[in-house]
């Protein structure tokens, strides 16, 4: 193991775990996930042969990382305050204290929703409407084609409305 893909890999480990996160919904169990994905990319690093980022490679580790725990965990439904989602405040958010509860409210309501999708749909929707993938990126890390990463994102966003 090369120092320097430490360094270089210790630069993501905080988006690794956003991801894990979202697909988990458990902090403690994220944090498992995270450690058993740069585990296997330390192993596997003979492996990365630079044809998709160093990004794409270690999320799509983590994303499959994160779906080994819930093949191995019969999808336990875990409490969505574990989420721990950091709200970006714009500039029309609520200023006001009961403004700032109803949009917390609303946003634990979209992630238990989240929560049920079909793990292939939520894990496309997340890196591409949460964590700010393109679908070509979000392709890249799920190993599937753009195609197949734009049609979950629309089943899960038809999934949502209903």
């Amino acid at each position: 193991m090369s120092q320097d893909f430490a360094t270089q890999m210790g630069a993501h480990i905080p988006r690794m775990y956003r991801v894990a996160l979202r697909i988990v919904f458990d902090t403690d169990r994220a944090h498992d996930v995270v450690e058993d994905a740069c585990v296997k990319a330390l192993r596997k690093i003979d492996n990365f042969n630079g044809d998709a980022s160093l990004a794409s490679w270690l999320h799509r580790i983590t994303v499959n990382c994160a779906r080994d725990y819930l093949r191995g965990n019969n999808r336990e439904k875990k409490k969505i305050e574990a989420f721990g989602l950091r709200v970006v405040q714009s500039p029309c958010s609520a200023p006001n204290p009961a403004g700032a509860i109803e949009q917390r409210e609303m946003i634990d309501m979209v992630l238990q929703q989240v929560q049920l999708l079909p793990d292939d749909c939520r894990t496309a929707f997340v890196l591409t409407q949460l964590d700010g993938y393109s679908y070509d990126q979000a392709g890249e890390i799920e190993d599937q084609p753009r195609g197949t990463v734009a049609s979950r994102v629309f089943r899960a966003k038809q999934l949502l409305l209903k």
